[in-house]
C-alpha cells in the first residue's frame, strides 16, 4: 500500500501485518477500516502483573513468569485440533504452559530460547498451568508490571493480543484525523470526554478511570445512532398520514355491549388509550403489554369492531396455526352476532377455498382477516385496510410487519405481547412506539402454584394427576421436542405419549398428542377433542406455548424444563390458572436450571421475569437485532449506562436536524 496516505475510512490492509486473510478475519466481525478498529472498545482491562518468581506456578489468577525454554511438543488430535506443551526452567522449578489449536507456537519457541509467559493459571490432573499465555521476547517484551492491558473481542483465529495491537496501530495512524460530532454542551452533560481523547484512552489507558470515561464516550456512539434512527421512524409515521377511526361515546357504549364481560379497570384504561390513537390522523402505533390472561385480545376485538364500523378492514396476524385458530374461534361469535365477515388464511389454505377468501377480502366483504404469515403474501389484498394487529409481535421481523403494513395506505398498528418489555427494550429497539400495559387478569381465576420435581418423587407425578383427572380436571404434559418411533430418550413427546397410553392409570382419560409434525386439520381437531373436555390429558411441544384457552386444565408438566428458557417457561405456564380451580406448573429438569426454576416458583410477574431473561439473553436476542453471535452494536449491557441511554433519546427527540445527521452516519443498525 506503498504511496497511500491513511485516513479513518481506509481498509484494515494499510495497518501492517494484515493481509488479505487477516482482513477477512477482522470484516467478519464488522471491522472494514482504519475508524472501525479506532472506534472498537476492549470488553475490560487488566494490569498486568509482576513476575512470580518461586514456584510452584499458583492454580488460579493472572501469572508472569519467565526463564528458559525446556521442551516444546506438539501433541496433534481428532479433527483440526491441537495442543503445543511448553515447559520453562523458570530458575530452579518448572512452569508449563498448554497453547491449543496454535501450531505454529512450536516454530516461535526453541529449546534454549529466553521467553517470558503471562496467561491464566488453572489446575489441572498434573499440577497447574498457563493457559494460552501470551509470549514476550527481548525483541518483543511484554508490558511492564503495572501497565494496563484492553481485553478484545477478537474474532475466531485471533487472539485478542494481536487484535490489541493492531487497534494501537490505527490508532497511531488515523487517531488525530477523528473528529467529534456532538457538540461541547452534550459532552459536557454526559461527563464525557471528545472523541479523540477517547479513542487514545481506550486503547492505550493510562488508568481505570480514565478508561471508564473513553468505554462511556464510545458506548454513546451506537445509542445516538439507534435512537436516530428510532426518531426518524417516528417522523415518517407522522409524515404518511392515516384514516382517523372516530368512536363516539354512544359507538363506544355499544361496541362494549358486545363483549360477554365487562372490562376490567386495566382494560377500561387501556381502551381509552386506543380509542384515542385511533382517533388521531398520525397512524397509531402502540405496543399492548399485558401477562398472560390479562385480556388482550378483548381489546383487540373493540379495536376490530370499531375500524369495521367505519369502513375499514383489519388483518390479526400471529405466528402460529394453533393461535390463528384459537383468535379465528374464539372471536368469530361476536363478529357473526354483529354482521362482520372475517375469515382464516393459513398455509394449509388452498386452492379454490383460499381464492374465495382473496376474492371476498377485496371486494370489501371480509372485514376481519386472522392468519399467520399467509396473510402479508403477495396476491392477498385488502379494499381498504386501516388496522393491523399483530399477536406475539416479538416473533416478526420488522420487514415482516412492514409487508403488511404496506398492504394499507397509514394503517394503525396494534402489537401484543404477553412478553413483557423491559425498560431498556421500550426504550431503544421499540423506541418508535408507544406502551400500554394491562398488569391485572379477570378476577375470580384460581392461583398457580410452581414446584421443580426432581429424583425419586416424580414417580408420584402419574398418580396425582390421575386424581387432579378423576376430579373433572384436565393436563397438559409438555416435552420439548417431537422424537421419532422407537426413540425413548427423555423430553420427547412421541414417546411419553406411547408411555402414557399404555399407562392404566391414566390411559382411562383419554390421551393425545399434538405437535408441529402432525397435519394442521389433525392438530386442529385433536386440540378440539381437548377443548370439549373428550380428553383429559394432552401431551405436546411447545408448539401450544400460545394459543390454547382450556378454563378446566390445571396442570402443566414440563419435562426436561432445562432445555427451555426462562420466558417461554413463562409463557408455557400461563396455559393453567385460566379457570376459577387452583393449578399446578411441575417443572422436571436437571439441576443446571435450578436458578432459573426458583425464579419461576417465587414470581409469576412477568416483568420480573422479562428483565430476567433479558439479563441471561442480552439485549440482541430479545430485541431482534440485527446481529451474529455477540452484540456488535454494544448494545448488550444498557442497563449500566442507561444514563447514556436516555441522553442520546434526549437529543435525538429534541434535535431531529442532529438525529437524521447521525442515523445517515452510523449506518442501520435496526433490521430492515
Amino acid at each position: 500500500m506503498s504511496g497511500q496516505i491513511p485516513t479513518p475510512k481506509g481498509a484494515t490492509t494499510l495497518v501492517g501485518g494484515i493481509g488479505p486473510a487477516r482482513a477477512r478475519l477482522l470484516s467478519s466481525v464488522g471491522l472494514d477500516t482504519l475508524e472501525d478498529l479506532c472506534l472498537l472498545t476492549p470488553t475490560s482491562i487488566v494490569e498486568w502483573p509482576a513476575q512470580h518468581t518461586e514456584g510452584p506456578l499458583p492454580t488460579t489468577g493472572l501469572v508472569r513468569v519467565s526463564g528458559s525454554v525446556l521442551a516444546v511438543k506438539l501433541v496433534r488430535m481428532r479433527g483440526k485440533q491441537s495442543r503445543v506443551v511448553l515447559r520453562l526452567d523458570a530458575g530452579g522449578w518448572e512452569a508449563q504452559a498448554s497453547f491449543w489449536n496454535q501450531p505454529w507456537i512450536r516454530e516461535r519457541c526453541a529449546v534454549g530460547d529466553q521467553i517470558e509467559l503471562c496467561g491464566e493459571a488453572r489446575s489441572t490432573s498434573k499440577g497447574p498451568e498457563l493457559l494460552g499465555p501470551k509470549i514476550g521476547t527481548e525483541r518483543d517484551p511484554l508490558p511492564a508490571p503495572g501497565v494496563l492491558m484492553g481485553t478484545y473481542p477478537a474474532p475466531k483465529g485471533m487472539s485478542d493480543h494481536v487484535l490489541a495491537g493492531i487497534c494501537k496501530e490505527a490508532v497511531r495512524l488515523v487517531g488525530g484525523q477523528i473528529k467529534e460530532p456532538l457538540p461541547e454542551n452534550l459532552l459536557a452533560a454526559g461527563d464525557l470526554p471528545d472523541l479523540p481523547t477517547a479513542v487514545q484512552a481506550a486503547h492505550e489507558p493510562r488508568s481505570r478511570v480514565a478508561f471508564e470515561a473513553a468505554r462511556r464516550r464510545l458506548a454513546l456512539i451506537p445509542l445516538l445512532a439507534l435512537q436516530a434512527q428510532l426518531a426518524a421512524r417516528r417522523a415518517g409515521a407522522e409524515e404518511s398520514g392515516g384514516r382517523p377511526v372516530q368512536v363516539s361515546s354512544e359507538l363506544d357504549r355499544e361496541l362494549r355491549s358486545r363483549l360477554p364481560f365487562q372490562l376490567t379497570p386495566d382494560q377500561q384504561q387501556a381502551w381509552k388509550v386506543l380509542v384515542r390513537d385511533l382517533g388521531r390522523r398520525t397512524p397509531m402505533r402502540r405496543i399492548l403489554q399485558g401477562d398472560v390472561g390479562t385480556g388482550k385480545t378483548a381489546l383487540a376485538a373493540l379495536c376490530s369492531f370499531a375500524v369495521v364500523e367505519g369502513g375499514g378492514q383489519v388483518a390479526f396476524l400471529v405466528p402460529t396455526e394453533v393461535l390463528a385458530e384459537q383468535h379465528h374461534m374464539g372471536l368469530a361469535p361476536l363478529l357473526d352476532a354483529v354482521g362482520i365477515g372475517h375469515a382464516l388464511l393459513t398455509g394449509r389454505v388452498r386452492g379454490e377455498e383460499r381464492q374465495q377468501i382473496l376474492r371476498r377480502l377485496a371486494t370489501g366483504e371480509v372485514g376481519v382477516l386472522f392468519g399467520t404469515h399467509a396473510i402479508f403474501q403477495k396476491g392477498v389484498e385488502f379494499d381498504c385496510l386501516d388496522l393491523v394487529i399483530i399477536d406475539e409481535q416479538q416473533r416478526f421481523g420488522v420487514g415482516q410487519r412492514s409487508a403488511l403494513m404496506n398492504k394499507g395506505k397509514g394503517a394503525h398498528l396494534l402489537l401484543m405481547t404477553a412478553t413483557p418489555i423491559p425498560r431498556t427494550l421500550a426504550l431503544t429497539v421499540y423506541g418508535d412506539l408507544e406502551v400500554v400495559t394491562l398488569r391485572k387478569g379477570p378476577p375470580g381465576r384460581g392461583e398457580v402454584h410452581t414446584r421443580w420435581v426432581r429424583g425419586a418423587k416424580t414417580r408420584s407425578i402419574i398418580p396425582w394427576l390421575a386424581k387432579r383427572m378423576e376430579a373433572g380436571e384436565q393436563v397438559y404434559w409438555v416435552c420439548p421436542r417431537i422424537g421419532r418411533d422407537g426413540d425413548d430418550a427423555p423430553g420427547a413427546a412421541e414417546a411419553r405419549f406411547s408411555k402414557l397410553c399404555d399407562d392404566k392409570r391414566v390411559s382411562g382419560f383419554g390421551v393425545e398428542l399434538v405437535h408441529g409434525k402432525v397435519p394442521a386439520e389433525e392438530r386442529s381437531w385433536r386440540l378440539q377433542r381437548f377443548r370439549r373436555g373428550d380428553v383429559g390429558l394432552l401431551v405436546a411441544t411447545t408448539v401450544i406455548e400460545v394459543g390454547v384457552d382450556v378454563p378446566s386444565a390445571t396442570v402443566m408438566v414440563i419435562e426436561q424444563a432445562d432445555r427451555l428458557g426462562l420466558a417461554q417457561l413463562h409463557q408455557l405456564r400461563g396455559r393453567v390458572g385460566r379457570g376459577p380451580l387452583e393449578s399446578w406448573c411441575l417443572l422436571v429438569g436437571a439441576a443446571a436450571a435450578e436458578e432459573r426454576f426458583s425464579m419461576l416458583i417465587q414470581t409469576r410477574d412477568g416483568f420480573e421475569i422479562a428483565e430476567e431473561d433479558l439479563r441471561r439473553r442480552g439485549m440482541g436476542d430479545l430485541a431482534g437485532l440485527r446481529q451474529t453471535g455477540n452484540n456488535p452494536e454494544g448494545l448488550d449491557h444498557l442497563e449500566r449506562d442507561l444514563d447514556l441511554l436516555l441522553l442520546a433519546r434526549e437529543v435525538c427527540q429534541t434535535d431531529l436536524h442532529l438525529a437524521r445527521d447521525l442515523a445517515t452516519a452510523c449506518g442501520p443498525l435496526l433490521a430492515p
